[in-house]
C-alpha cells in the first residue's frame, strides 16, 4: 500500500519520471511512476494538503494547505523548502504558476480570496467572490492572459490579469462552483459544480453553450 491517508492532490514531473501525492497526513511523497518506488517522503503542512503545483520550468512544487499556508519546495536541494507564504485567513484551496511569469503564482482560498504572489510576498489581493473559492486557474485568449476562479456563491468569474478587475461572471449553477478549467486549444471554458452538472461556455461571449447532468457531485475537470 502506498498511501493509507486521502490524498487530495496528485501531479507528474515527467522530466523526472516522478508522482507527487500531497494527502491528508500533511506529508508529501514522491513515487517513480514506472517501479512505485518511494523516492522520497516528508511532512511538508501541519494540516491536510489541498492542493500542489509544479512549475512548468523550474524544479520547484508548490503545496497549499488547511493550515492556510503555501510552502515552496526545491527537489534539486533534496525537496528544502525555501519560501514560505502566509497571508490567507482560510484553508488554501488552489495554486497555480504564472504561465508568462516564472516567479508568479495565484492562490485561491475559503477566505473568498485570490493572492498573486512573487517569490517574496504578495503582490495583490483580489476580493473575488461573496464566499470561499474552491479553484484558480490562469488561460490565455487573443494573446490575453486572465485568471479564472469558482467559488461556494454558486459562480465562477473570469480576471483581466493585468486589470486585475472581474471581466465576466458565469452565472447558473445552483450549488457550489467547484472547477473551472479552459480547453488548450478551443474557446471553450468548463465548470463543474456540486449542482451535479458541468457547464460548457463560450469563451468569446461567455454564454452557456451547453450543459451536461452528470448525477453526482463533480470535483475536478481534466483537460
Amino acid at each position: 500500500m502506498l498511501v493509507i491517508f486521502a490524498v487530495r492532490s496528485a501531479k507528474f514531473i515527467p522530466s523526472k519520471r516522478w508522482v507527487i501525492v500531497g494527502s491528508d497526513d500533511a506529508f508529501i511523497r514522491v513515487y517513480d511512476y514506472g517501479t512505485m518506488e518511494k523516492i522520497k517522503e516528508f511532512q511538508a503542512h501541519k494540516d491536510f494538503i489541498r492542493c500542489m503545483g509544479v512549475h512548468p520550468t523550474l524544479p520547484y512544487v508548490l503545496s497549499a494547505s488547511d493550515d492556510t499556508i503555501i510552502k515552496l519546495w526545491d527537489w534539486e536541494k533534496d525537496w528544502m523548502r525555501t519560501q514560505t507564504f502566509e497571508g490567507h485567513s482560510h484553508y488554501v484551496m488552489r495554486v497555480a504558476f504564472d504561465p508568462q511569469d516564472p516567479n508568479a503564482f495565484a492562490s485561491a482560498s475559503l477566505d473568498g480570496t485570490i493572492k498573486i504572489w512573487n517569490v517574496h510576498s504578495p503582490k495583490l489581493t483580489l476580493d473575488a467572490h461573496e464566499k470561499g473559492l474552491n479553484f484558480v486557474d490562469y488561460f490565455s485568449r487573443d494573446d490575453m492572459l486572465y485568471l479564472l476562479s469558482g467559488s461556494d456563491d454558486y459562480t465562477a468569474k473570469v480576471w483581466d490579469d493585468k486589470g486585475r478587475s472581474c471581466v465576466q461572471t458565469l452565472e447558473g449553477h445552483e450549488h457550489n462552483v467547484t472547477t473551472v478549467r479552459a480547453h488548450p486549444e478551443l474557446p471553450i471554458v468548463i465548470t463543474g459544480s456540486e449542482d451535479e452538472t458541468l457547464r460548457i461556455w463560450d469563451a468569446n461571449g461567455f454564454r452557456v453553450a451547453a450543459a451536461c447532468d452528470e448525477g453526482i457531485a463533480v470535483v475536478e475537470i481534466v483537460c
